[in-house]
């Protein structure tokens, strides 16, 4: 699920009564967070603006349960919100990018290790021990993409390996359940049904942990979040790879987020390579 933001808010200054408009296309919208509730996880969506004039603006978007708009928030502080934009989750089928045509590796965990090894030997070797520097910030980054990637290729790979948690996921899953085709549209295309499935799963952003945590318990019966040793701050380390790659380091507050030595780094990867062990164990373990 996804977030769609259309339209102009208009917001008067608390003091100079000016009025400012914003466009939704300034808005940067990020899973920011997510807790483990009766139901299931509730995602918190958020996307912040930093205003000359106005300061900082936030927008929230709650989802719980999964695939249900609970409650959205807009903050202005002591501005007033005059017209806001039209906001709330994306229900509708994800547009074909690129990434579809993705081919999938064999094998992800092989190249997910490759990855932690080759970016620890970088940091040992040209990191700094300031906790600002430029380098460790890249290769914290790039540890959480890793993460990512692997979360999106096994699974990937599983459920078009597996013709039983893919018809999980089309029974269970909200968007997917919700696909309608036409017999001369699965009479045309024999792999339809794959396809979107396929073009489903690679339009999951795999940094919202909560989310992905759903698709692998449906698909595969493994609770990924489960096996996190220590979660919130595996949560804490995807809003800080967020900051790094869309405020060049700086939090949305707009202070210089100095927290990357050398040791938080490592400890980051280490954390994130028991993770992905933890999860290789049980997705394995399904087969054997």
């Amino acid at each position: 699920m996804d977030v769609y933001c259309k339209g102009t808010a208009r917001i008067r200054h608390g003091a100079t009564g000016e009025i400012y408009e914003i466009e939704s296309d300034e808005l940067d919208w990020d899973a920011v967070g997510g807790d483990e509730r009766q139901m299931g996880p509730e995602i918190h969506y958020e996307a912040v603006v930093e205003h000359p004039q106005l300061g900082e603006l936030t927008w929230g978007l709650w989802e719980y349960p999964v695939g249900i708009e609970n409650y959205h928030e807009t903050k202005a502080g002591p501005h007033e919100v005059i017209a806001d934009f039209d906001y709330g989750l994306d229900h509708g089928a994800p547009e074909p990018d690129d990434w579809i045509d993705y081919t999938v590796p064999d094998n992800p965990f092989a190249i997910f290790m490759n990855s932690y090894h080759h970016t620890g030997d970088l940091l040992a070797d040209h990191g700094r021990n300031s906790g600002d520097y430029l380098l460790n910030r890249m290769v914290f980054s790039h540890q959480v993409t890793a993460l990512e990637a692997y979360l999106g290729d096994t699974l990937m790979n599983e459920v078009m390996a597996d013709k039983t948690a893919m018809q999980r996921l089309i029974d269970e899953h909200d968007d997917l359940s919700k696909e309608k085709f036409t017999l001369a549209e699965i009479s045309k295309d024999s792999g339809l049904v794959e396809r979107k499935v396929r073009e489903h799963l690679r339009a999951v952003l795999y940094h919202n942990l909560a989310k992905v945590d759903v698709l692998y318990d449906i698909a595969l019966g493994v609770r990924i979040l489960n096996l996190a040793g220590d979660r919130a701050a595996l949560f804490k380390a995807v809003i800080l790879r967020h900051d790094c790659v869309h405020r060049n380091g700086f939090d949305k507050d707009g202070n210089e987020l100095k927290v990357f030595t050398k040791a938080f780094v490592q400890d980051t990867a280490d954390m994130i390579k028991v993770f992905v062990e933890n999860i290789e164990t049980a997705v394995r373990s399904r087969s054997s």
